[in-house]
């Protein structure tokens, strides 16, 4: 491991390498971790420049660990120009896992600050991925404008082979909607552009797929099988492999179709090429009547279909941009008119400030005498409820103990007849006018409070409730309203609806609150 005092230097070294020797400067860094070095500087730095140089050589962006650590320093110290560079392989790292809607949030920041500093390879970039996401998202017109732009960056920097690759780009657009002719004569102008047989592979590549998607399998397996041994890089010789088998397979040449169709796996196919090759092999296993075959193939093929089925549900790239431009916009607005009236503003403000701290304090106070007062009224009507409760309740109990030796002899039926009596005697339960004068004094009219609020209350329904706030027995309540304990429990549902409150545990509460209430 390199010594912290040196490391510097070494960063330094590896960053001069990154588009000359990418090789080298990967083995720079990796020789050393990012706990190694001497400052937060340092190890931003590095997590920097080792995405670059993962990136330069096409390998996976990992850890995210050490580009977030990068991002968020960069963010802290303002560093825009590295900061872009971040959000740049921030945003590719969720493009690779076809996280696309976090993917768009990093790419309009990364080019928020590119557009300010004029970083034209940057913008480049960023183009071209926003291009690939439209374009996994069907939105071929705004990826073929986003593909061109960046066409024109990387043009003005004279950086042929990312240039050349945009052409390509641009021509499967055209493929993609289907329009196989415009996508052809694109193809036919670029055949002077490609410098080495890789660009001369990818074209040819791009020509073949478009000729059998127009269903010309003559001229579309002459390019497939011209091309087969060009160089390639990433997963293209994997796309080659899956649409050979296609190809083969419409044919009817099953063993050739199989043969492609298993080996495009050997070569890292994309998700959607994937699952095109499990198609082509179930589909193949039908026609050999080779049902285990079939199920193992239609397994890889449907959960592949779930998971692209949640890649497409994602909102559409465009519509984030779109929503990003506009809150740009605003934003921009908002800060003339700020600088504009900010002065206005301040001097308003000043003036207001002294009138505004008076009043609140007076209103303050105000609030804080009336809510006093209001709860002293409440706190008072409370106590004059319940005295009135109260005493209600112990006149019940001294009459119940005046008649307890004739009432312990009594059958059950005179006993039933002695607590109506009783309950007549008190609150007038035999006589509606009486009862109702009766309750509306000692429940603070909650008799007429139920009547007028709540129409539909059944005559049984408010006189349970003012026997229930006074607390009578249960058993007591069911003799008076002749109900069963079933029945009384769907009254009370019934009374909740009714009074539109959550349940029957809330009736407690809805009865406290017009007790506590303030004529």
């Amino acid at each position: 491991m390199y010594n912290c005092s040196v490391m510097p230097d070494r960063l330094k070294t590896a960053e001069q390498l990154i588009e000359t020797n990418p090789d080298s400067a990967l083995h720079i860094l990796r020789k050393s971790t990012p706990t190694a070095l001497s400052s937060d500087a340092h190890r931003a730095l590095y997590g920097l420049l080792l995405f670059k140089t993962l990136n330069k050589k096409l390998l996976p962006l990992k850890p995210d660990s050490v580009i977030n650590f990068s991002l968020n320093y960069y963010e802290e110290h303002h560093d825009n120009d590295r900061l872009a560079d971040c959000y740049l392989y921030k945003g590719r790292t969720y493009m690779y896992a076809f996280q696309f809607e976090k993917a768009m949030d990093y790419y309009l920041k990364a080019m928020d600050i590119a557009q300010a500093n004029k970083d034209y390879l940057l913008l480049g970039r960023i183009n071209s991925d926003i291009a690939n996401i439209y374009t996994s998202q069907r939105d071929y017109s705004l990826a073929r404008k986003k593909f061109k732009l960046a066409y024109e960056y990387f043009t003005r920097l004279k950086l042929q082979d990312k240039a050349f690759n945009l052409l390509l780009d641009i021509g499967r657009t055209y493929h993609n909607a289907k329009e196989y002719r415009k996508a052809q004569r694109h193809y036919s102008t670029l055949y002077s552009q490609a410098i080495d047989s890789m660009q001369q592979g990818a074209l040819l590549q791009e020509i073949a797929i478009n000729y059998y998607s127009s269903l010309k399998y003559d001229s579309a397996l002459f390019y497939f099988r011209k091309i087969i041994s060009y160089p390639y890089i990433l997963n293209n010789r994997a796309i080659r492999y899956y649409y050979l088998s296609d190809l083969f397979f419409d044919l009817r040449q099953l063993d050739s179709a199989y043969y492609y169709a298993k080996n495009s796996f050997n070569y890292n196919p994309d998700i959607r090429t994937q699952r095109e090759c499990y198609r082509i092999l179930a589909n193949v296993g039908y026609l050999r009547n080779d049902t285990k075959e079939v199920l193992m193939e239609m397994e890889g093929y449907v959960k592949l279909g779930d998971s692209i089925r949640k890649i497409d549900a994602q909102t559409k790239g465009s519509v984030i941009e779109k929503i990003h431009s506009t809150t740009k916009d605003a934003d921009n607005t908002r800060k003339q008119r700020f600088y504009l009236f900010g002065l206005l503003l301040l001097i308003i403000t000043t003036g207001l400030t002294v009138f505004c701290y008076v009043k609140k304090r007076i209103t303050k106070e105000k609030r804080r005498m009336e809510t006093n007062h209001l709860e002293q009224k409440i706190g008072l009507k409370k106590e004059i409820v319940n005295k009135r409760r109260v005493t209600l309740l112990q006149q019940m109990e001294e009459m119940k103990a005046e008649q307890a030796h004739e009432y312990k002899k009594a059958t059950p039926s005179v006993k039933e007849e002695m607590h109506r009596q009783l309950y007549n005697q008190l609150i007038h339960i035999n006589n509606k006018e009486n009862f109702e004068r009766e309750m509306n004094l000692i429940l603070n009219n909650m008799v007429s409070k139920l009547r007028g609020r709540y129409p539909a209350l059944t005559e049984k329904e408010i006189t349970w409730c003012c026997l229930h706030t006074l607390n009578i027995p249960t058993i007591d309540i069911l003799l008076l309203l002749n109900y069963k304990v079933d029945s009384l429990n769907k009254m009370k549902q019934r009374l909740a609806q009714k009074t539109q409150i959550k349940g029957v545990p809330e009736i407690n509460c809805f009865l406290n609150t017009i007790l506590s209430e303030l004529d």
